[in-house]
């Protein structure tokens, strides 16, 4: 299909005004995700209206939505945005039935698509050390900071979210532990192991009071990056990770030695070691704070992968 297609209908596009208005008020969706269900559904709407007319769009059947999907993959779209348009397509025709604009919902037939896990990439434990040990030689404020943001994320498997919105008023160094807020707004508790606690505890006393004020503990000093409540934005926090990685001599941005750095890559490598250590796969997931033991699962293939080594060091390869 080419990209120079006509535009939707006037009447679709009034539907589509009238819908936006129902995530607003109903659904309560944000602003963003108004705009991108826009977006999906204009193309939706023009692809339509290309190959139908001015028929209406609720009388679209299944087999049409899935050839519309199939229309955006050979347009070059990636199966991520393609399952985005899909369910920005079931929410749309929710709602035309809902109303009684339709009948059915023919998007609620078509199945997702399939997105491919990405690889598990992780640190070794040499990786591991050089990183640390090269934040914890940085005598700026800013890299004392780093060496507190990487050494946590070492020793606790963190999600980026939940460190950077981890409040200081949420941290007992005295007890071990630190309450977060993970996925979907849940809160959980995060054992700090004693190999953390001194180095949270310096960078609170020394260093944490020359940041700007803020209940978080960690503090992006940056004014044009900084969020609300003078924390780290995503961006910012992967950041410094990538500069302790690089700075470590360690490569980054996907090549060279020790591959990419980001924060995602010490929760990897933290449930990785887990698991090579032979904790329990439903200790990990406590330890993760995953909410389903099929997400911690996919670590236990590394480990497998180290005994299939092992017996292959000692009777050889087939």
């Amino acid at each position: 299909m080419s990209l120079a297609l006509p535009l939707p209908a006037p009447a679709s596009t009034d539907l589509l005004i009238a819908f936006a208005g129902y995530e607003r008020a109903v659904l309560c969706l944000s602003e963003k995700t108004v705009r991108n269900h826009r977006i999906y559904l204009d193309a939706y709407l023009t692809w339509w209206h290309c190959g139908y007319g001015l028929a209406p769009v609720a009388t679209a059947r299944p087999g049409e939505v899935a050839a519309f999907l199939i229309a955006e993959a050979n347009r070059g779209l990636a199966p991520r945005t393609r399952r985005s348009e899909l369910g920005a397509l079931r929410g749309f025709y929710n709602w035309l039935v809902l109303t009684g604009r339709a009948l059915t919902n023919p998007g609620a037939a078509v199945p997702s698509p399939r997105i491919s896990a990405p690889p598990i990439e992780i640190y070794t434990p040499a990786e591991s050390i050089a990183i640390l040990d090269h934040t914890a030689s940085l005598t700026d404020l800013r890299g004392r900071q780093r060496h507190a943001i990487v050494a946590t994320l070492r020793h606790t498997g963190m999600r980026s979210g939940e460190l950077r919105t981890l409040r200081r008023a949420d941290l007992d160094l005295s007890a071990g532990r630190a309450m977060v807020v993970g996925k979907g707004s849940r809160q959980r508790m995060v054992l700090l192991p004693p190999a953390l606690c001194p180095i949270l505890g310096q960078f609170v006393a020394r260093d944490r009071p020359l940041l700007p004020p803020s209940p978080l503990l960690l503090v992006n000093p940056h004014p044009l990056v900084t969020t609300p409540l003078s924390g780290f934005g995503m961006d910012a926090l992967a950041r410094e990770v990538e500069l302790a990685g690089r700075g470590a001599g360690l490569g980054g941005r996907g090549a060279g030695l020790g591959g990419r750095h980001y924060p995602h890559k010490w929760r990897h490598t933290f449930a990785t070691e887990m698991v090579r250590a032979g904790v329990d796969i439903h200790v990990v997931q406590r330890l993760l704070g995953h909410a389903h033991i099929s997400s911690t699962v996919g670590y236990t293939h590394l480990a497998i992968d180290d005994l299939r080594a092992a017996v292959t060091a000692v009777w050889g390869a087939a």
